[in-house]
Order: structure tokens, then C-alpha cells, then sequence
């Protein structure tokens, strides 16, 4: 449709997608009896056993300005279902996206902001005219449309929350649309209701998603510190289910013990434990009571730290899978993060959220929601594989919209890194159980004339880390990022430009930013956070500074060129031997660094 067609009259639709049951008694396998009939929600079915979500129908809210927006849809008959919006929107309010680079930074959250979207609703009576089968069979109640949809609906699993915001007439598919986890809804005022709903790594917070999960399981009999036939009494799936990548050896905690196994007899909850090993990885064999409880011990061997975070997110959180695309994953793990393995082992339910902010840190990537592309990607923490564009203030920077911090608390000056734990059982921060303590320290920094011999010290307990290359990779990295006090900043820009993203790295050629001498400098940046003032328009982007500055080595293929024959692109990302005596260039040019 034209813009002519659809007048530019701005309009913002919020969309809840409540799943919903496909089947129906009398006419499909729902073997359901009774009065009230169902609404074809979990909670209000009489056949739960046979209760199918896969349908569902789309519930619209818009402000009632500028007219109304007919977008009533039936996608596959009356089981799925797009309704017209109703005119009771009063307000919505969204927080974007934010990482937190290598997880440092101790002003916010190590995994970063979450996305948030609050809306302000209205109440308003509903007849239930839309979307029950059985009005037929009912004396309609017009009580209020979110008093009878939370009653029907206690909790909110599966649901989605879509934000559209385009242009009266345009069809949603046109509009920019931003989704979102259904978290709650409450009724803040007599007429009013309140909406929150997050981006789906909400659902890896430490309330909705733990590794392991917390067992359910009990020792039979007592047991000396040698026997190796152990009796429990649990479900088999507590036994079975894996908690990391050893296929069938799996492994129990009891008390300050961890039992490996291979196997299991007997008809549940009766279980005998076979193929047992007693006081593995670390831990010491010890007697034990009838009837203590055992605990699952998640278990990661030989992977690569960005192949552990793939687990956790596909197989312990309920996040969606059309969210993940993993062959993006694979592509920029095979190139930038294949050499960073662990042997690692979690002896206690953990919040999934806290181990992708360690896996985070120790394996050199981030992870976070694009709201644009709705999907979940992972950018290893390394040089752009392009030239950076070059932002200025003439061509893309807004006026008067340039600000600048700078978080002296991040500052450090010195890493020290204990890992290789010898009990895992251990907590996480006792420094006497680590086989190994590193330090690096930047000594000019802590020197009287370059920062009054400051001492700005970050210390890391890592579960992941198990060699020194890797050790030295992440003290290296935070070093190299927070070794000077990291800057942020904080503007506006033209929709032109709206093709950057969160990861995205820019050269700024501002007026603001100049070397010692007073003159213009470019000054490199990565974008951390985006978010669309009004679509179409303009944006706000925040950015901090960039640590990777000069050419990177990359290795290159055998029949490459020498230096004085490559051309520019493959002098940008390539790798050639400095001269020894001068440690340029043969023509004059820097040398490569090492990644």
C-alpha cells in the first residue's frame, strides 16, 4: 500500500497471542463432559489428558486514534485467529536490549538488560463474542475482557506479546514489529491493567531455567563409603534426563560426594543404580543415611565454553526454538572461538542466566535478543571483519544529540584469575581450591606517574577455565578493554543509518573526539544498544569503546600475495611479517597485531 493510501497517520498495535485448544467437544476427539464447557484454555479444560495448544488467538489493543484499523484475520478457520484491535491502548513503554561486553561492566547485570515492553491497558466488558465455541450453549457474562482472561489463564506459558508500530491502513506484516515473553498482568487500578512482557532470555533467569534442575530423588538405605549398590526412589526420568554431554555416564550429588553411574534396574520409583564409581571428580567418598537426598550434577567434557551456552539455552530454558538460528552460531564459533574448550562440572541447581554470563566472560562472546531480527545470535568478542562505517557529525550524527560518560568504576589495572577448581563441590570463590592462580599486571598503569599508583584490581573465580592459553586469552581481553576508563556514549541518528545493530562497530569522525594535539581523530566504538525513537524517523544508539584498533593478524591462504602486491581489502585482513629492524611495513605501514 501506498503512502498516499495510508495518510501517514502513526498507530501502535499490542498483540497478545494466547494459545488455544483445537478441539471440540462433539466434533473433534475431546472426550470432555460437564458445564461450564471449556474456553480452550489448560485451566478451564475438562479433558486435559487430551488438551492440544495448537491453535491460538491473537487478542489486538490499539489507542483509538486516527480512526480503526480492520485486521481481522482467520489463519487456519476459527482454531487461529487474529482479532480487530480493541480501542482501550493508553500507553506502552519499551527498555531495548543492552550488552554488557565480555560481562564486565558492574553497573548492570554481567548477561546484560533485558528487554522490557509495559503497556497500560484499559478493562472493558466482553462478551466472549470472539473465539468461544460454545456461546451458543451459555448465558454470556459481560464481565471485564482481563478479569475472565486471567481467571482462564493463571499462568502464561507460550504466550507472546507482539508491539507493531507502522501507519493507519498499513497491514501488520508492514509495520515494525518488536516480540516479546508474556511475564504478567495485573490490575494496578480499578480500570486499569497493567502488561510486562520481556525478550525470551528472560526465560533463562534464575526463577524460570536452572541447571541442573533441582532433583527429586532419596536414598533407600545407608551407605558405607565403598558400597556401589545404591537403592533410590525417584521417577526414572531423574535418572535418565542428561544434564550435559557424557551420554550415559551421568553422575549424583550426595552430600559433599558426586557417584557416577551408567545405568539403572528395577520398575520406578524402585531403582537400583548400576555401573557406580564412588567419589569421582574431585570429591571424597563418605558414608551416608536412608532417606538424604541426591542432587543431579551437570557435567560438560572436552566442548567448546560457546557449545556449552547452546546447550544450556536449547535443552534447560523453555525458550522457543524458532528464536535460535544455530548455524550462525556454528559460522562464528568455527571461526573465532573453536580453540576455547572446558571440562566443567555443576553440582547444584544454578540459574542458567549466571553460567551464560560466566560462559559469557570465559569463552570471549556475547549473546542477547535482536528485537529486529527477533532471533538470539552470539558475536565473539574479536575485530570487525569489515572496514567499520565512519559516523560524523555532518552526515549522521543528529544535532545536539552527542553525550558522553565514562564509568570510572570499570577501570582495572590488574587481573587475577584462579581456576582449575579441585572440588566441585566447593564453593565457587574458596581461593584454596584452585590448582592455579593467575595474575596479570599492568605495571605502567600502576605507576605513580600514570595513575597515582592506582590499584584497580578485578578478580574472576571460573568453574569453565581449565588451561593457561585460555587463562591468558580473558585476562588479556579485560586488560586490553577496561586498562583506561571505558567511555559511553550516547546519541542520536537518522533512520538511514538504521541498518547498525547491537554488535555493530563504528569509526566516529566528530569534533568531539581529537588527539593530544587538538586535532580530529577517529575514535572507534561498538554499538551496545539501539532503540527506534519513531520508526522511519530516528534512533538512539549507545556505544562504548572499542578495544580492537589497528589490523589483526588472519591466517591467510598458502598462494596469497606479498605485501607490496595485495590489494587494500586483503591488506585490511590478512597477515604479513613486519620488518625486523624498523617493525613496519616494507612500505611504511604498522605492523599486524595479534588477536
Amino acid at each position: 500500500m501506498s503512502e498516499t493510501a495510508y495518510n501517514r497517520q502513526p498507530v501502535r498495535i499490542i498483540e497478545i497471542e494466547q494459545p488455544r485448544c483445537s478441539l471440540r467437544f462433539g466434533i473433534l476427539p475431546c472426550t470432555a463432559t460437564g458445564t461450564p464447557k471449556c474456553y480452550q484454555t489448560y485451566w478451564t479444560c475438562r479433558d486435559r489428558e487430551n488438551y492440544t495448544p495448537d491453535g491460538f488467538i491473537r487478542w489486538r489493543f490499539y489507542d483509538g486514534k486516527n480512526g480503526n484499523p480492520f485486521i481481522y484475520e482467520e489463519f487456519v478457520n476459527e482454531n487461529k485467529i487474529g482479532t480487530n484491535a480493541f480501542p482501550v491502548l493508553q500507553s506502552a513503554s519499551t527498555i531495548p536490549s543492552r550488552i554488557n561486553v565480555g560481562g564486565q561492566s558492574t553497573n548492570q547485570s554481567p548477561f546484560g538488560v533485558r528487554a522490557k515492553l509495559t503497556v497500560s491497558l484499559a478493562e472493558f466488558e466482553f462478551d466472549d463474542h470472539v473465539g468461544d465455541f460454545y456461546t451458543g450453549d451459555r448465558t454470556l457474562a459481560t464481565a471485564g475482557f482481563f478479569a475472565k482472561f486471567m481467571a482462564r489463564n493463571p499462568f502464561y506459558p507460550n504466550m507472546i506479546v507482539r508491539d507493531y508500530q507502522g501507519y493507519m491502513g498499513q497491514a501488520l506484516s508492514a509495520m515494525v514489529m518488536r516480540e516479546y515473553v508474556l511475564d504478567n498482568i495485573e490490575q494496578t487500578r480499578t480500570n486499569e491493567i497493567r502488561v510486562t512482557a520481556r525478550d525470551p532470555l528472560d526465560l533463562a533467569s534464575d526463577k524460570k531455567a536452572q541447571f541442573p534442575r533441582a532433583s527429586a530423588i532419596q536414598l533407600v538405605n545407608d551407605l558405607d563409603s565403598t558400597q556401589t549398590d545404591i537403592d533410590v526412589i525417584c521417577v526414572e526420568t531423574e535418572l535418565s534426563d542428561a544434564f550435559g554431554n557424557t551420554g550415559s555416564t551421568r553422575f549424583l550429588r550426595l552430600g559433599s560426594e558426586i557417584i557416577r553411574y551408567t545405568g539403572w534396574t528395577g520398575t520406578e520409583p524402585d531403582l537400583t543404580l548400576t555401573g557406580v564409581t564412588r567419589g569421582v571428580l574431585g570429591a571424597v567418598a563418605a558414608t551416608h543415611n536412608a532417606g538424604d537426598s541426591a542432587q543431579r550434577v551437570g557435567r560438560y567434557e572436552n566442548i567448546r565454553l560457546y557449545n556449552v551456552a547452546r546447550d544450556l539455552l536449547e535443552n534447560h530454558t523453555t525458550i522457543p526454538a524458532r528464536f535460535f538460528n544455530w548455524a550462525q552460531w556454528d559460522e562464528e564459533g568455527a571461526v573465532w572461538l573453536s580453540t576455547l574448550r572446558t571440562s566443567a562440572t555443576i553440582t547444584e541447581p544454578t540459574s542458567a542466566e549466571v553460567l551464560m554470563a560466566e560462559l559469557s566472560r570465559d569463552g570471549l562472546f556475547n549473546v542477547w535478543w535482536d528485537e529486529r531480527a527477533q532471533v538470539i545470535p552470539i558475536k565473539a568478542v574479536r575485530p570487525p571483519v569489515t572496514a567499520p562505517e565512519v559516523w560524523s557529525d555532518d552526515q549522521h550524527i543528529l544535532q545536539d544529540t552527542f553525550a558522553e560518560t565514562a564509568e570510572s568504576d570499570d577501570f582495572i589495572t590488574r587481573v587475577v584469575l584462579f581456576y582449575n577448581r579441585k572440588n566441585p563441590t566447593i564453593t565457587l570463590t574458596d581461593e584454596n581450591n584452585y590448582q592455579v592462580q593467575s595474575i596479570r599486571i599492568d605495571a605502567e598503569l600502576e605507576s605513580d606517574g600514570a595513575t597515582g599508583n592506582a590499584i584497580r584490581e578485578k578478580k574472576i573465580f571460573s568453574r569453565w577455565i581449565n588451561t593457561s592459553s585460555n587463562a591468558l586469552l580473558v585476562a588479556a581481553q579485560l586488560m586490553l578493554q577496561y586498562r583506561f576508563i571505558p567511555r559511553y556514549l550516547k546519541m542520536r541518528v537518522d533512520a538511514k543509518d538504521r541498518a547498525a545493530n547491537i554488535g555493530t562497530v563504528i569509526d566516529l569522525d566528530t569534533r568531539l573526539k581529537v588527539d593530544f594535539e587538538g586535532n580530529k581523530a577517529l575514535a572507534r566504538y561498538q554499538i551496545i544498544e539501539v532503540q527506534e525513537d519513531t520508526p522511519g524517523d530516528s534512533m538512539s544508539v549507545e556505544m562504548q569503546s572499542f578495544q580492537f584498533v589497528g589490523k589483526f593478524a588472519v591466517i591467510m591462504e598458502s598462494n596469497a600475495p606479498d605485501y607490496a602486491d595485495a590489494t587494500e581489502d586483503e591488506r585490511l585482513f590478512g597477515a604479513w611479517i613486519a620488518d625486523g629492524t624498523t617493525g613496519l611495513m616494507p612500505n611504511g605501514d604498522d605492523p599486524y597485531l595479534i588477536q
